[in-house]
């Protein structure tokens, strides 16, 4: 039986199965599981809990031999596996089979690992405990989802935050969401009852580089040259990894694409791209001095700068990346802009 993330707590209120398998991409969400297993398993009696790799010299009669032996402690296993790669193999699905088909098998067994392809989901050992195990894929949650995990963690400690607050939110921890429930944790402390806005946000997010990004991004459509500037170099001096930025210049470069095709239509693009009100002035601003030609251009030396990055490396990676945000600026001096990159390192 499947049994999707939103799905778990309700469903571990039921009996549980012997079998449990757990694998995904998603390493908050999977903890996140884990924790909610275990926890069930101690309000039933589970009283003693067993780990085991699959990499370390593992031998699946081991679990076996686990389940069978008496204990002094609990008549009841929670029994866990990690499998890393999510491929048991000949001898693991033999063994999934005959540990499903054993009757009043008091214990639990909880697989899990990486993610699991579809192809594997096909398998016959897989049909063979389809019906008889649940099995719980985590997957990464996509930019469109991610507002209604943020508006569930909001209920969860009783938040009241503003829909532009949540779209920052959204920006800075975008494929982290260990850091997005961190985050949701602290403002709970840091602002009960009270509404949550932008200025909150900015005070209180602890990831201060991916925020300084975020500033970039609104620098950059802006035309604030010399901010722009300044940002950069605090990145480079707090090491951000590159590709952080160019991921978000490539968003920034995207979305004025997609609104320039838009032409008439901008508000309602912008609502499809869940751009807010408070930033569509920035847009409109860049899109004024930006055609579809020039933010081809940005786009290309974005994807020239991933390949360099990633094949041969860069002297100075920001350095390059401060020419492709001049290019955001519409028909750039290039000499002058190096000229103001060299004084704020001077000064």
């Amino acid at each position: 039986m499947r049994v999707y993330f939103n799905q778990v707590n309700r469903q571990l209120a039921q009996p549980l199965p012997s079998l449990i398998l757990l694998f995904g991409d998603e390493p908050y969400q999977q903890q996140t599981v884990l924790d909610q297993i275990r926890a069930a398993c101690k309000q039933q009696g589970f009283e003693e809990r067993l780990r085991f790799n699959t990499e370390e010299d593992f031998n699946w009669q081991n679990i076996l031999n686990e389940a069978q032996a008496m204990s002094l402690f609990a008549s009841k296993k929670l029994i866990e596996v990690e499998m890393p790669n999510a491929k048991p193999g000949k001898e693991g699905g033999a063994f999934f089979k005959e540990w499903c088909d054993i009757t009043d098998n008091e214990h639990l067994l909880v697989v899990w690992g990486g993610k699991m392809e579809a192809a594997q989901t096909k398998t016959k050992w897989f049909k063979n405990i389809e019906n008889h195990s649940w099995y719980i894929p985590v997957y990464e949650i996509e930019r469109q989802k991610l507002p209604d995990w943020f508006r569930q963690q909001f209920q969860q400690h009783q938040l009241n935050v503003t829909p532009a607050a949540q779209a920052i939110l959204c920006d800075l921890f975008e494929g982290n969401l260990a850091g997005a429930a961190q985050e949701v944790s602290r403002l709970a402390l840091i602002y009960p009852n009270q509404q949550i806005d932008v200025e909150e946000i900015k005070k209180a997010v602890s990831d201060h580089s991916r925020f300084t990004v975020f500033q970039l991004a609104e620098d950059l459509l802006a035309n604030n040259r010399k901010k722009v500037v300044q940002i950069i170099q605090r990145l480079e001096g707090e090491e951000l990894e590159p590709v952080i930025i160019t991921w978000m210049l490539q968003r920034e470069v995207d979305y004025l694409a997609q609104l320039a095709l838009a032409g008439n239509q901008f508000d309602a693009q912008c609502k499809k791209l869940r751009i807010w009100d408070n930033r569509k002035h920035l847009y409109r601003m860049a899109l004024q001095r930006l055609n579809l030609s020039m933010l081809e251009q940005i786009q290309q030396a974005l994807a020239q700068f991933e390949v360099e990055y990633k094949t041969s490396g860069l002297i100075n990676p920001y350095f390059r990346i401060a020419h492709i945000c001049a290019l955001f600026f519409a028909q750039p001096d290039i000499f002058k802009f190096n000229q103001l990159m060299l004084a704020n390192e001077t000064e």
